[in-house]
């Protein structure tokens, strides 16, 4: 059996879900749909998941919700009127809307777009209707409970296709709950888990994922097969390529996660697996996230201060600021903190000398960090040097290294102002390994 997941992307209208039509039925094997709510049609288009939450806001301040909820009305009308399946949701619409326009909540009105898609989508497949609130457990924090997983296997089993919307399920005690946005890649992974899937196919508008930024790099490769802990690594340094959390419910049994392209379905697509082998492909990607400041504290003997470091950090974090890579030697410990709002350093600066005892506190200027991720990384030693190189050629000052933290990434901090052209350049080099 597979699993297929559809994006925003790939049911943003009626010519796109006739796309996903044609790959269900050109595999027999393919009997659970996963969709997500129509997403933009064009560069100016607005979500309807964006619309549904600005209904939200405005009922909670009193005020009417007409005229948003009657655009996302007539998006759904339009395409099920093209479908030729209309009649089923203007019911839907009409209770959807007055819950809404009473309080019903934001989780409740941010579900809804994936419930109306996979109502019209089950209708147009001729497939079974499952409500992700019958069978998606989660965690009060918004954790998959383990709960989940025997009620999927239960309404999934059996012939026949069925569709399920993505982005919610129910807390323990049955109240509507939705993931964090993007949270239909989760629903997939469940899905393939409870279904005991071969593969979770992920139906997305590119052909795979790519080894770089194409915004940046310029025809990056395409990567043919990543890890689950590369993809892990790579989401964490910035890459923008597969929803986090949705690689553990699949992780615990192996399934394999294929991302395709609804656009151009016999593309291969990437593989994301449990194993790979990197002799061949030691390096799988390069990706940056941006901006830092970089504060270089010492403390003499810190060793001897084992409390300093977490001290530090519950410091930064009264302030609001967040500390996403760190670097600790002898007597110094250098963070890396990520610089979304305004603060007076030089006050932070002082702070930390006279509650905390720092000998010294350096703030040094805004920069990028990037990330080489591959699991050949530490078993292919010229590696870092060929990047070393690159960035010397150009003049790149290499503000911090972490070289071993995690045996399949480098972290490479460099001044902001060059962080494209550093990007490129790694790009480069680590294709040509």
């Amino acid at each position: 059996m597979k699993v297929c997941k559809f994006g925003g992307s790939s049911v943003a209208n009626a010519d796109q879900i006739r796309k996903v039509k044609k790959i269900v039925e050109s595999d027999p094997q393919r009997r659970v749909v996963v969709v997500s709510a129509p997403g933009k049609r064009h560069k100016e288009d607005e979500k309807i998941t964006d619309m549904l939450y600005t209904c939200d806001a405005l009922s909670r301040k009193g005020e009417s919700i007409k005229e948003t909820f009657g655009i996302i009305r007539q998006r759904f009308l339009e395409i099920a009127s093209e479908l030729q399946v209309a009649g089923s949701l203007k019911d839907s619409l009409d209770e959807i809307e007055q819950k809404i326009a009473a309080g019903a909540g934001p989780d409740y009105a941010a579900s809804r777009g994936e419930y109306l898609s996979a109502l019209m989508i089950a209708e147009f497949l001729g497939a079974q209707f499952v409500d992700a609130q019958e069978v998606v457990r989660l965690t009060d924090d918004g954790r998959v409970d383990e709960s989940s997983y025997p009620l999927v296997t239960e309404r999934l089993r059996g012939e026949g296709v069925k569709v399920m919307p993505g982005f919610y399920g129910a807390t323990v005690n049955g109240e509507l709950k939705t993931f964090s946005r993007g949270g239909s890649d989760i629903s997939g992974a469940i899905a393939a888990r409870g279904a005991m899937a071969e593969v979770y196919e992920n139906w997305t508008d590119v052909s795979g994922i790519l080894m770089a930024d194409p915004r940046i790099v310029d025809d990056p490769k395409p990567i043919k097969e990543i890890s689950y802990a590369e993809i892990r690594e790579m989401a964490s340094i910035g890459a923008n390529v597969f929803h986090e959390e949705a690689i553990a419910p699949v992780k615990s049994i192996g399934v394999p996660i294929n991302v395709k392209n609804t656009n151009d379905p016999s593309a291969p697509g990437t593989f994301i697996v449990l194993n790979r082998d990197s002799v061949k492909d030691p390096i799988v990607g390069v990706s940056g996230k941006k901006p830092y400041r970089k504060v270089l504290i010492e403390k003499f003997m810190l060793n001897r201060y084992p409390d300093f470091p977490g001290q530090v950090l519950k410091l930064l974090r009264s302030k609001g600021l967040s500390v996403d890579f760190e670097l600790k030697g002898f007597d110094t410990l250098t963070l890396f903190v990520a610089e979304d709002q305004e603060i007076s350093w030089e006050q932070l600066s002082e702070e930390l000398k006279r509650e905390l005892g720092a000998d010294d506190c350096r703030v040094g200027s805004e920069v990028a960090m990037i990330g080489v991720v591959g699991e050949g990384l530490t078993s292919n030693s010229h590696i870092t040097g060929a990047a070393m190189r690159a960035l010397e050629e150009l003049e790149i000052h290499v503000e911090g290294l972490n070289y071993g933290g995690s045996p399949i990434t480098m972290l490479i901090a460099v001044p902001l102002r060059k962080y494209q052209e550093a990007l490129k350049a790694l790009a480069k080099t680590v294709a040509q390994v």
